[in-house]
């Protein structure tokens, strides 16, 4: 990397701010699809080689004290004063500049543009977690492996894979497992310690409250509000409070969600409260696992649990098994019925934890099944045959006959009704 002299570093600054002036003052032409998603790669590679030179920049002020020179109580606080950012955020980036000195691979990849600083954030956070025998030339190998999987992942996904960073180097997985496991666990101590319930009288008629808790306990909440929300519940005989007014499309979700809530504690069975758990929340657990393996579980929502909170969850609620082959609920059903059964859905659910369309971020709750040969065109009411899609969605390939699909192993296919 070459070393530039203050004047140098100014010229460039202004250089840079000059070119982006240019930028933001002229007209952005009409483009063809494959060059405006050209341009978009392009503008996230600048914006990813610029967050790596500001952060260098934060990381250079942490190790020469700038900000107590300052007056500042710390760099963060510093850079926030003079940015009018959020302390908060100015916090976390402090503190990725400081492991990105000790991450030369993702480091270089930021400043190339190949990652993100949220891709940043996540290796940093992972390599953090590793376990303590893990030895300076290994943490490079998860490095590598983790970076790697950073320019073909989002974010969010990265961090979900994150947990598994240690086979880069652990050929048993078993290890791997009870490593993944034990990240798991630890999360969901640390989230029932900051579990909070508040409440506040607004003195205008309403109760305003605000509440934390796990993420296993959230989806749980999440997805009884979500099927009582869905569009269209209204014809199976939901009420005003879940499917809105019938006179036009209801915007106001927040306001819907609230009214649902407002039902949902209605209707709480106080005169008989129990431990078991009320809403089929699925979750895919091998049976070794019940039998006291390492290793977490996968909900339907696409989070994981740990080993000790799916035994703690078998004790209190009743399981509902994903058999794979042998004697079952019937899950395909073939020319029998038309429509999918609920076994079928949950099945469906286990793959599918949103709209089934590419991009589509609405929740499995929401959907409806779609045959992919149409039954009327001798289609069968099977699980292969079957595609979760929202309302939209499933309009648009009736209307359209063309939809992209996103796959359960992350690939996507172009469909055509036939």
């Amino acid at each position: 990397m070459a070393t530039l002299t203050a004047t140098d570093l100014g010229s460039s600054v202004d250089e840079l701010v000059a070119c982006l002036a240019r930028l933001c003052t002229a007209d952005v032409p009409e483009l063809a699809g494959d060059e405006q998603a050209h341009l978009l790669r392009v503008l996230a590679r600048a914006e990813s080689s610029l967050a790596a030179v500001r952060l260098r920049v934060l990381a250079a002020a942490d190790r020469g004290r700038t900000a107590q020179r300052a007056g500042a109580a710390s760099t963060g606080q510093w850079a926030a004063t003079l940015t009018q950012a959020d302390a908060a955020v100015t916090h976390r980036e402090v503190g990725l500049a400081r492991s990105l000195e000790r991450l030369p691979a993702t480091r270089a990849a930021l400043s190339d543009g190949d990652v993100s600083a949220a891709h940043a954030a996540a290796i940093s956070q992972a390599l953090d977690q590793l376990p303590p025998v893990v030895t300076a030339s290994q943490r490079a190998q998860v490095e590598d492996a983790l970076v790697a999987k950073a320019r073909e992942l989002a974010p969010q996904t990265l961090r979900r894979m994150a947990r598994r960073a240690v086979e880069a180097i652990e050929p048993d997985p078993a290890i791997v497992d009870a490593c993944e496991d034990a990240l798991v666990h630890d999360a969901e101590a640390a989230a029932r310690a900051r579990s909070r319930l508040t409440f506040h009288d607004n003195q205008d008629g309403t109760v305003t409250g605000c509440f934390t808790v796990p993420v296993l306990q959230g989806h749980l909440l999440r997805k009884v509000i979500e099927t009582m929300t869905a569009p269209r519940r209204g014809r199976l005989g939901a009420s005003t409070a879940q499917t809105g007014p019938s006179q036009g499309p209801r915007t106001d979700w927040d306001h819907a969600r609230g009214l649902a809530f407002c039902e949902l504690l209605e209707h709480l069975p106080t005169d008989h409260l129990h431990p078991r758990t009320a809403a089929t929340l699925v979750v895919t657990v091998r049976d070794d696992v019940l039998r006291g393996a390492l290793a977490t579980a996968g909900l339907d929502t696409g989070e994981v649990i740990s080993s000790a909170e799916v035994r703690r969850l078998a004790c209190g609620a009743g399981i509902l098994p994903a058999v794979l082959g042998g004697r079952s609920v019937p899950l395909d059903l073939g020319r029998h019925r038309r429509l999918f059964s609920d076994h079928q859905r949950i099945g469906i659910g286990l793959t599918h934890t949103t709209c089934a369309a590419d991009g589509c971020e609405r929740p499995f709750a929401w959907c409806e099944l779609h045959h992919r040969r149409p039954w009327a065109g001798l289609g069968r009411t099977d699980l292969a045959d079957a595609v979760p899609l929202c309302h939209f969605h499933h309009q648009r390939i009736h209307d359209t006959g063309f939809l992209h699909v996103q796959l359960p192993d992350g690939s996507v296919r172009f469909r055509r009704r036939t």
